[in-house]
């Protein structure tokens, strides 16, 4: 199940790492172990998990460059 602080954005995403990388098809549940049960080799965690952290990683190095950008922005006007 999702985490429900997730947006949809965000959801959509960390579904397409899944796929990429672990061949899930969806992170919702279907009430079926053999849908939702999956094994997995280290190193397809791996790479979900680096791909899932580079990306977080890279959304929060834009927010702050936006949030700088606005304050100048807003301080020369």
């Amino acid at each position: 199940m999702m985490n429900d602080c997730l947006g949809e954005e965000q959801d959509a995403l960390v579904t397409a790492i899944a796929n990429k990388h672990m061949h899930i098809e969806t992170l919702k549940e279907r009430k079926s172990d053999s849908m939702d049960f999956h094994s997995l080799s280290v190193w397809e965690i791996e790479a979900a998990l680096k791909e899932a952290l580079r990306t977080g990683i890279d959304i929060g190095i834009k927010m702050a460059v936006d949030h700088l950008k606005s304050d100048r922005n807003s301080t020369t006007k």
